[in-house]
């Protein structure tokens, strides 16, 4: 009644000021009606028992936005014991029905934001494994390891990753960098790809990789590992992406490069898009498509099953006889014949020729994801452990060497995903890797032999898309001269450790993770350069609020 509201209202702001929690409140957030629920709760005739309404005080600064406000009780003085205020801690009957309806209210409530959670993640989850699955199969077709090793690792990797994970949206899969590091490191040694050796290495790869994360994991070095050189990082990533992205282009057009410009990525690329009369046009035609659907899916709704769609789309083409060139291939998974890991076959001397670029995929693979885990983290104002993630990244790769599979590492557009189709928990990513495992189970594998893989190298084309373009530090040196001339030293030098390490990789190819390496060992050298003073800084990088500096810092936000 109005009666009630007015005095509730009275009793609420007299009970805010004798509160010994009225110091926590702030007007922004107090909770909307409060007088209201202070009337419902005390009852219109005994306004004396309103309660107050306090912060639950959390147990970091990072839990505090997710606490609600509960009613408690203050104290009351000796004369209020006769006809006041009850004491601390003591409550009419009338109070201790409507507390207990309020408790039982908490309960309902609770129940139901659970329930809600799991149906998100089991919805999120579900869907995450419908762009794993075509992902899966384009990874290994950049890896050269054949469907069957990307599927088993997807599928060996997601449940000890959703278990044992520090990051709620990562999810850990195969990825274009992994696959294009594990394609160069076994056609370094004179592997054909998709033999049985070729995987067996794959599988002696992932090994490699998961004894490297768990040894800098429980050494407690994950904020050293993602300390490395960013310009030398960047230059990596950005040159390791265009070969990506070029290594796909026979998928893509349907044809092969021949002569001397087919030993190398960039090289056989720009030589298959400079003569478009050897283009398959079945193949063409579906890759165009492809990107159309997979750049615009997204502006018709966020969730939308893009990916999906395309390989649906496609493989029903396939089946009523377009010609859109060659296919994946049906494979099939007998769970009644189990056979030693394939990297046991390997023989000592390519054992050991393998532990090098073993322990690279490991380190440089994990970089990239670390870096979105982190920002995410920050944004929520939740708390992420490297070294937990290198753990539980150390065992999903040697999961996957024991099941036959390939390296595996956070997958950021999986993740990306998943987070805008609504995981709330880690519970999405064990609903991906057994949807993914029930798809081989229950015989899915046989409409793979439909799938073109025109589709899948647009699929890991457009994954690298946004990749591809130059960063900010690289960005300077595309500036006139005299532009670049006037940026402070760090920008300049920064910038040019990122560009020679693009150069470092592209040369490096197939063993692209030595140019990493080189990078890396430029950047120590510059540093202990400048320690011992043989590189001397310019006046306008040293001086504060250089005109120089001031220039490159609006020029290029968070150069370094």
């Amino acid at each position: 009644s109005p009666a009630a509201r007015s005095s509730g209202a009275r009793v609420a702001a007299s009970v805010r000021r004798k509160s010994p929690f009225a110091t926590q409140r702030t007007p922004a957030r107090r909770v909307a009606g409060a007088p209201v629920e202070c009337a419902r709760l005390c009852g219109a005739s005994t306004p004396q028992n309103a309660p107050a309404r306090r912060r639950r005080v959390a147990s970091s600064p990072s839990q505090v936005t997710a606490r609600a406000l509960r009613p408690v009780r203050c104290a009351a003085s000796e004369e209020d014991k006769s006809g006041g205020e009850p004491p601390q801690g003591v409550a009419s009957e009338e109070d201790k029905k409507g507390s207990g309806g309020e408790a039982g209210g908490g309960v309902q409530s609770g129940e139901k934001k659970g329930e809600s959670t799991v149906t998100s993640d089991i919805i999120a989850g579900i869907s995450t494994a419908c762009v794993a699955i075509p992902q899966s199969c384009g990874y290994a077709l950049l890896a050269g390891t054949g469907v069957e090793c990307a599927f088993m690792a997807a599928a060996a990797s997601s449940i000890p990753s959703a278990i044992l994970g520090s990051s709620r949206y990562m999810h850990v899969g195969c990825i274009s960098l992994a696959s294009l590091l594990t394609f160069g490191a076994l056609s370094n040694l004179g592997l054909v790809p998709g033999s049985a050796a070729f995987v067996a290495g794959a599988g002696a790869l992932a090994f490699y990789t998961g004894v490297t994360r768990l040894v800098v994991g429980f050494a407690r070095l994950g904020n050293l590992v993602t300390s490395l050189p960013k310009a030398a990082l960047e230059g990596f990533v950005v040159a390791a992406v265009w070969m990506v992205f070029s290594s796909q282009t026979p998928a893509m057009l349907g044809a092969k490069c021949v002569g001397p410009m087919s030993a190398h990525f960039a090289t056989a690329a720009m030589w298959l898009m400079s003569h478009p009369a050897v283009w398959h046009p079945g193949t063409a035609l579906f890759a165009a498509c492809t990107f159309i659907v997979m750049l615009n899916g997204t502006k018709i709704h966020k969730m939308f099953p893009s990916a999906l769609l395309c390989c649906l789309v496609s493989g029903a083409a396939v089946f009523m006889g377009f010609d859109a060139g060659t296919t994946v291939g049906a494979i099939s998974l007998d769970l009644g014949h189990l056979a030693a890991p394939p990297a046991l076959s390997l023989s000592k001397e390519m054992a050991r020729a393998l532990i090098v670029p073993g322990i690279a995929i490991g380190i440089t693979t994990y970089l990239e994801g670390a870096a979105v885990c982190n920002r995410w983290a920050d944004e929520d104002g939740e708390v992420w452990d490297s070294n937990k993630e290198l753990i539980a990244q150390g065992v999903s790769n040697l999961a996957s060497a024991a099941v036959g599979g390939m390296p595996v590492s956070g997958v950021i557009s999986r993740a990306a995903f998943g987070k805008t189709s609504g995981a709330k928990t880690r519970l999405a990513h064990g609903v991906t890797g057994a949807m993914i495992i029930a798809f081989l189970v229950s015989g899915g594998g046989v409409l793979l032999g439909f799938l073109p893989k025109a589709v899948l190298g647009a699929l890991v084309g457009c994954g690298v898309l946004p990749l591809m373009r130059p960063t900010a530090i690289m960005t300077p040196l595309l500036h006139p001269v005299k532009e670049f001339a006037t940026l402070s030293y760090e920008l300049k030098r920064d910038c040019l450790l990122a560009w020679a390490t693009v150069a470092f990789t592209v040369t490096s190819v197939p063993a692209m993770d030595m140019g990493l390496i080189k990078g890396c060992i430029l950047a120590l050298a510059v540093h202990l350069a400048e320690r011992a003073g043989l590189l001397n800084k310019s006046p306008a990088a040293s001086a504060p609020g250089g005109s120089a500096g001031d220039g490159g810092a609006e020029m290029v936000p968070g150069g370094r």
